[in-house]
Parts: structure tokens; sequence; C-alpha cells
């Protein structure tokens, strides 16, 4: 085993596969712990992809410390294989090594960003809900008197906001208003009715 890891030859492979593979275990036993494999070795790599800045995985750098010890475990472990299993020689096992390196970083370039993509912020400021439709919950009771309740979705999530109006009539619930405006610092909506 020691002699097909660390020939003369094998070693361009194995030293890449051994640092890829020793670095995404510890980054996989540091995220069980709660911590950051990047911040912890205090590395990173300053080339970042040119992409669009409203791309939700755009912050995904393409040469990272992640996306280099993928091409490392792909340039390895394959050219390791190329060079051993299949016979192909240093040149071609070399060759045979860079394309599944840049193929398996590629690939985990393109599922980290999918991954990125999926998550949300859920902030949800005042001017989101601005000239949204809501439900009456509890009565809106006229300008001046106190706070109803309203429920409003947005982004398909619901959310629940205190409600004033500048009518005279209460507004009842079951009632379907429209946001006017919205105050940040009281978290208060004021809506009209619609029906």
């Amino acid at each position: 085993m020691m002699d097909i890891l660390f020939s003369p030859n094998a070693l361009w492979f194995t030293v890449p596969a051994l640092v890829g593979s020793g670095f995404l275990l510890m980054q996989i036993m540091l995220g069980e712990l709660g911590g950051d494999a990047e911040s912890a070795l205090e590395l990173d790599a300053d080339f970042e992809a040119d992409l669009a800045a409203d791309d939700p995985g755009g912050e995904f750098r393409l040469l990272s410390l992640q996306s280099i010890s993928a091409f490392g475990i792909g340039y390895g472990w394959v050219g390791l294989a190329a060079l051993k299993a299949l016979d192909l020689g240093f040149t071609g096992s070399v060759m045979v090594g860079v394309v599944a390196g840049v193929g398996v970083a590629w690939a985990f370039v393109l599922l980290s960003r999918s991954i990125l993509r999926l998550q949300s912020s859920g902030n949800v400021t005042l001017r989101d809900v601005e000239g949204k439709l809501g439900d009456v919950y509890i009565t809106v009771p006229p300008a001046g008197k106190g706070n109803g309740r309203i429920k409003v979705a947005v982004h398909n999530s619901h959310y629940e906001y205190n409600a004033i109006q500048q009518g005279d009539e209460p507004i009842v619930t079951h009632t379907r208003v429209r946001i006017v405006r919205g105050n940040q610092s009281t978290n208060t909506v004021t809506v009209e009715s619609i029906s």
C-alpha cells in the first residue's frame, strides 16, 4: 500500500490528494463543532469571480480553499488511479488528473452556488409590504383609537403587523386591506379597506 502511494511518481498525486482530503475532513469536523475552517486557518484566496451582484451565490469565490481542495482531491486520487491502475504513464496520468481536478472543482463550485441560492435572509422591511394586500384578523379601530392586527404574505411567507388607519369607521375582521405605508420604528402599518 505504501509503495502505491509513495513511489517517486506517485508522490505528485498522493500529496495533493491527502492534503485536499485532509482539509475536507477538517472542515467537516469544524463544521460539526460550529467552527469555520477558513477563519480557523486564517487563509483565503483573494481571486473572485466576476458575478452579477443580484446572484445569491455570487459571493462564492471560484478560487477558494474549498475549490482548491476539491481540485486536489480530484487531481490526486484520479491521477493516482490513472498512474497505478490504468498504467497511463506519468504524463498521461497528469493530464487525466488535471481534467478530473478541474471537473471536481467546477462541480463543487456549481453545487455550492446552488446551495447558496436556497438561502434567504428572512428579513422583510416595511417597505417590502407597502402596496401589498392583507387580511384583518383583529379589528382595526378608527384613527387615533388604537391598533388592530393584519396578516400579509410576502415572498411566500406570512407576516403579522400592528395596523392603524386614517378612517372614522373600524375595519372589521376578515376585511381585505391594502397597506399604504409602514412605520419601521413602531413596526406598524397604515391600512385602507379595499372592499
